[in-house]
C-alpha cells in the first residue's frame, strides 16, 4: 500500500493536482503499471525512486506531449529516459517537420518509444522516403500517425522493398499513394509471406490483373491476411455466386474479409427485419458488396423512410441495394419529399425512376422535379431547400 500512496503523492506533487484525483487515475490504470503488480517486497527507497522517476514521465508526457492523464500514465511504461533533452528533441523535429501538437500528442501515445528515438538517424530518413516517392508535407504526419510504427520499421528491408513491389503492380507513384493513403499499414504488410501468395491464389481462380489492381488499391488489409484465412475469405466468396471475373468479385472479398461472421449474421437479421429474405440478402450482397459494410443505424434508417414513409416494397431495394447508401438527410428525405407533393397533385407518374430521382446531380434534380412546375406546385423549391437544412 505504502508504494501506491507514494507514487500518488508524487504524480499529484508532479502535475499539481488533488492526490485524490491522481489516486483515482492509478487505481483505474493499476493493472498497466508493473512497478504495483509486483509481488516482491520494496524497499522505501526503491519505492521512491521509481516512482519518481515514473511521475517524472507521466508530467512529461501531459506538459510536453499533450497527452491526457490517463493516456500519460498508459504510455509512460513504454518510455524509458533518464533525463528528457532526448524527448525534447524528438518532439521538436516533429513540429519542424509540419506534425501539429495533436498529431505529434496522436503519435506519441501510439508509439511512445519514438521519444527516445534518434531523430536524425532514426525518423527522418524515413520521411525524406516519403517525400520523395510523392507523400505531401501533409498527407505524411497524417500517415505516420496512422500507423506510427512505419518508424520503426527497416527503410531498406521493409519500407522500400514494399514500396517497389507496390509500384510495379500499380505502375505509378501517384497510385501507390493512394493506396497507402487508403490504409497506411500497407507499409508493414509481408510482401513475401502474405501479399504475393495471396495475389497468386487470385490468378489462379482467374482474377484478372486489373481487378488485382482494384484489390491492392481498396484491401489491402485483406490482402494481407495469412494465404490460409485469405483462401477461405476467397472459396466463400465464390460459393455466394460471384463471378471471378467481374470486380465485385474482389469488393465481396473485401467486404467477407473486413466482416467478422457475427457482424454478417447481424446485418443480414437486419435486413430480413426490413423485409427481405435472405436470398435477397444474397442477392443484394452480389450486386452491391458495400451494402453490407452499412451501419444498423443506416439501413435500418434508409429502409424504414422508403418503405414505410414512402410505401415502395422492401424488395425493390434487393435489386438495387446502392441506394441504400444515399445520404438519407441530404438526399432521401429533400428529394422524396418534393416527389409526395407532386404525386399528391398529379404531377408526375406514379411509376417514376427512383434510381433518377436518388442518384442524378442535384442541377439535375432541379431541372427534371422542380423548375418544370413552378407554376403547380410553386412551394417545391421552399420545401427542397428547407428539408435540406434539417440537422442530423
Amino acid at each position: 500500500m505504502f508504494n501506491f500512496v507514494c507514487y500518488c503523492r508524487i504524480l499529484a506533487y508532479a502535475r499539481n493536482c488533488s492526490i485524490d484525483a491522481v489516486s483515482s487515475l492509478i487505481r483505474a490504470h493499476k493493472q498497466e503499471l508493473h512497478f504495483l503488480q509486483t509481488h516482491q517486497p520494496f524497499s522505501s527507497s526503491s519505492i521512491v525512486k521509481t516512482s519518481e522517476k515514473r511521475s517524472t514521465v507521466v508530467s512529461y508526457l501531459i506538459n510536453s506531449c499533450g497527452l491526457s492523464p490517463e493516456r500519460a500514465i498508459s504510455a509512460s511504461k513504454y518510455v524509458n529516459f533518464k533525463a528528457p533533452e532526448n524527448a525534447d528533441s524528438v518532439v521538436a523535429f516533429f513540429k519542424k517537420h509540419h506534425f501539429t501538437d495533436v498529431q505529434i500528442s496522436t503519435l506519441i501515445y501510439g508509439r511512445p518509444q519514438i521519444l527516445s528515438a534518434n531523430p536524425d538517424k532514426t525518423i527522418l530518413p524515413k520521411l525524406e522516403f516519403l517525400q520523395s516517392v510523392g507523400f505531401s508535407s501533409f498527407d505524411i504526419p497524417k500517415l505516420v500517425c496512422a500507423s506510427p510504427r512505419i518508424l520503426h520499421r527497416s527503410l531498406r528491408n521493409r519500407l522500400i522493398p514494399v514500396y517497389n513491389f507496390l509500384k510495379n503492380l500499380l505502375h505509378s507513384s501517384e497510385d501507390v499513394v493512394v493506396a497507402v493513403k487508403q490504409y497506411p499499414e500497407v507499409l508493414q504488410l509481408d510482401i513475401e509471406n502474405t501479399v504475393a501468395p495471396n495475389i497468386q491464389i487470385l490468378r489462379d481462380i482467374g482474377v484478372g490483373k486489373s481487378h488485382i489492381l482494384f484489390c491492392l488499391k481498396c484491401a489491402p488489409r485483406v490482402l494481407g491476411s495469412s494465404p490460409d484465412r485469405f483462401k477461405e475469405i476467397v472459396e466463400r466468396v465464390k460459393k455466394m455466386g460471384f463471378n471471378p471475373q467481374r470486380q465485385s468479385f474482389v469488393q465481396g472479398v473485401n467486404v467477407i474479409g473486413r466482416t467478422a461472421s457475427s457482424t454478417w449474421k447481424r446485418k443480414v437479421e437486419v435486413y430480413k427485419k426490413c423485409g427481405w429474405t435472405e436470398e435477397e440478402v444474397l442477392v443484394a450482397f452480389r450486386k452491391f458488396p458495400r451494402c453490407m459494410l452499412a451501419s444498423e443505424s443506416k439501413i435500418l434508417g434508409a429502409m424504414d423512410f422508403l418503405v414505410r414513409e414512402m410505401g415502395f416494397n422492401p424488395s425493390i431495394f434487393a435489386n438495387r441495394p446502392h441506394l441504400i447508401s444515399v445520404s438519407l438527410r441530404k438526399t432521401l428525405i429533400p428529394r422524396c419529399s418534393v416527389v409526395q407533393v407532386l404525386l399528391s397533385k398529379g404531377l408526375v407518374d406514379k411509376n417514376f425512376s427512383l434510381q433518377l430521382l436518388l442518384e442524378c446531380p442535384e442541377n439535375q434534380f432541379l431541372k427534371r422535379f422542380i423548375i418544370p412546375h413552378k407554376e403547380g406546385a410553386p412551394e417545391l423549391l421552399n420545401l427542397y431547400q428547407e428539408k435540406l437544412k434539417i440537422p442530423n
